[in-house]
């Protein structure tokens, strides 16, 4: 939810305002009651002065949109007047407004007149350009009573607006275009028959009887998983069709879209709309990726890296927009999946740009060098950026940097891909105080922070300002307009539960860094159980060799794997072989949860008996009387000289 005047946003502050705002455009001029306000905004439990602050969302509303804008009071509640433009035939406000729900409903309207007096051309146009005007996921950073509301029957709208696209580019003989978004479409959407019989069409009709065949079996083998039933009976009976070769199915001659070149890919999804911070690094990615050198020189190759939840996707997608103008020949986008317990290959990176980049199946089934020559062959003479997500190494990604002038790559990934040759990745840390403060005013709202300001430094401070964290807590709180700050700060105080409490839906610290515990070596994972027994999270080299008994080389080898995946960030180093590392301190928290659980309880005794006792570790003997305290704190102790 977001208002733009002269291309420039405005900025809306917290949810409850942007409810407001969403409330009374999906209102379409109708009244919004002061009873349904209050639900939306404040949910069962609402405040004594409710009726009052909805008053002042309202003025705030006013002043927002202009001197002249159409929030009216009419009992029982409010009213955004809109006026109709006969022009247009869309509802706008005066002074004029556009609301892209509004030119949505418009364009398919119209698309679906088209469609029905037989006018299949300026239908899939028109329905096209309605689809244009979604940018995203729809309703974001209102409160989840209105999002829940409205939601779900908003995204089933555009769904079936899509399905009528596909349908009438089907009877244009569009179906070779249509095989490979058909494809991600079902991926997305299993258990939608439509969509399902819409690729089996498609791909029927390109000669691919058995994979036509083979969708259905797979949409059968969904439906039965899912919800214990069978395929409805149009898709049964388009089975049947299939089996026998129904004369009915066959294409009729192809009329193309008006442009012979393939559609341009893209775009990408869309930063949130309360993207924060980050200036030195965007302005550094988009000068890089718009260097005019680029268009006849090398490739631009851009990187961004850093431990998990600081936000180097969002931060990928925010650049990728701003430099949208300067790739018209489309953006690709592929998740490499680096973080999960199976990452995509090197070869199976290239067939999802292949894909994307609409080839046939003989490209796609071909020899892996041969898929790579594809590649390059298409790309040449485009001006497209691909984004390669969550990466994992530099080997899942070599083979695949274009050589093509005009063409950039833009990786995210928590390994440093210092290995990359011309690429100087840009590290993401933690967001400065005045950053981290930012983001939680955007989401939770500026007049709730400045009531709770020593809470809302703690806060910030508990979630290490890290981005993702940072967004777990305010989205919570959000949800939540009646708790009290100082709930959520006694809560994250308590180390057992600080882990739970930073999660909500589908966003979850835990997840994020246990995927990434999860890829170390046994050895690593070993070290990082030991180093959470200390109390502060920075700490030398000679203290992680006390701890984990190793010697010096052997332990920088071992920390070296934690910082190559920023799980540990070199602090300093101060000569002589004494490195000093920071462990951040939510991954400390996730660390000793883990060592609960997986650790050895005997392992985790020795470890702190030799910070305890005088002791001969296997690099040498070490006088450590008094030194517990010391070590504890992570100073460093010259063991072994």
């Amino acid at each position: 939810m977001a208002v733009w005047r002269d291309h420039t946003q405005v900025l809306l502050g917290g949810p409850k305002l942007r409810t407001v705002l969403a409330a009374l455009l999906l209102a379409r001029g109708r009244v919004v009651s002061d009873a349904t306000l209050t639900s939306l905004l404040w949910g069962e439990l609402p405040p004594a002065t409710c009726t009052a602050q909805i008053h002042t969302y309202m003025s705030r509303l006013r002043n927002l949109i202009g001197p002249q804008a159409a929030v009216v009071r009419q009992r029982p509640g409010y009213l955004l007047r809109v006026s109709l433009d006969t022009a247009r035939q869309a509802p706008t406000l005066e002074p004029p407004v556009t609301v892209d729900l509004l030119e949505f409903e418009r364009l398919a309207g119209q698309g679906r007149e088209a469609a029905r007096t037989g006018d299949a051309a300026s239908a899939s146009e028109l329905l096209r350009e309605a689809l244009a005007t979604w940018s995203g996921p729809v309703l974001g950073g209102v409160t989840d009573s209105l999002a829940e509301g409205e939601r779900p029957h908003l995204e089933e709208t555009r769904l079936a607006v899509l399905e009528e696209r596909i349908e009438v580019d089907l009877a244009l003989g569009r179906h070779v275009d249509l095989v490979p978004e058909l494809v991600g479409w079902v991926q997305a959407h299993p258990l939608r028959e439509r969509l399902r019989g819409q690729l089996m069409t498609a791909l029927y009709r390109c000669d691919r009887q058995a994979d036509a065949l083979s969708v259905f079996q797979e949409g059968r083998q969904a439906l039965a998983e899912s919800l214990g039933i069978d395929p409805g009976p149009t898709l049964r009976n388009l089975h049947q069709a299939i089996l026998v070769g129904d004369p009915a199915l066959a294409a009729p001659v192809q009329r193309p879209l008006a442009d012979t070149r393939p559609e341009a890919p893209g775009p990408l999804p869309a930063a949130p709309a309360d993207f924060t911070g980050r200036v030195a690094e965007v302005a550094q990615l988009t000068e890089l990726l718009t260097s005019p050198g680029h268009r006849s020189g090398p490739p631009a190759v851009g990187a961004v890296i850093g431990m998990p939840g600081v936000g180097k996707t969002t931060l990928a997608f925010q650049v990728a927009g701003l430099v949208s103008a300067h790739y018209p020949d489309g953006q690709l986008f592929v998740d490499a999946r680096g973080s999960r317990p199976d990452p995509l290959t090197a070869d199976d990176v290239s067939v999802e740009i292949l894909r994307l980049l609409g080839a046939d199946e003989a490209d796609l089934r071909g020899p892996e060098d041969r898929r790579s020559e594809v590649c390059r062959r298409r790309l040449i003479g485009r001006r497209t950026l691909i984004v390669l997500d969550d990466v994992v190494d530099e080997r899942q990604i070599r083979p695949l940097l274009p050589s093509i002038a005009g063409c950039a790559v833009l990786l995210t990934s928590r390994a440093r891909l210092s290995a990359l040759p011309g690429v100087r990745p840009v590290s993401l840390q933690p967001f400065s105080s005045v950053e981290a403060h930012a983001l939680l005013q955007s989401i939770v709202g500026a007049e709730r922070l400045a009531a709770w300001p020593e809470e809302t430094r703690s806060l910030v401070e508990s979630c290490a300002r890290l981005p993702l964290a940072l967004r777990i807590v305010g989205s919570r709180l959000a949800a939540r307009p009646q708790w009290p700050l100082d709930r959520m700060t006694r809560r994250l105080a308590e180390p057992y539960r600080r882990m739970h409490e930073l999660q909500i839906a589908d966003l979850s610290l835990r997840d994020a860094f246990a995927s990434s515990y999860d890829r170390l070596s046994p050895a690593a994972q070993r070290a990082l159980r030991l180093l959470s027994l200390l109390a502060s999270p920075t700490f030398s080299t000679w203290t992680a060799a006390l701890l984990l008994d190793h010697p010096l080389d052997v332990t920088d080898d071992v920390i070296d794997q934690l910082v190559d995946v920023h799980v540990v960030d070199l602090d300093r180093d101060n000569g002589g072989g004494q490195s000093v590392y920071t462990l951040n301190s939510l991954m400390r928290s996730y660390v000793a949860e883990r060592a609960r659980t997986d650790g050895n309880i005997r392992e985790r005794r020795a470890a702190l008996e030799r910070l305890d006792q005088p002791a001969h570790t296997s690099f040498g003997p070490v006088d450590s009387a008094g030194i517990r305290s010391r070590l504890r704190q992570g100073n460093a102790v010259p063991c072994g000289r």
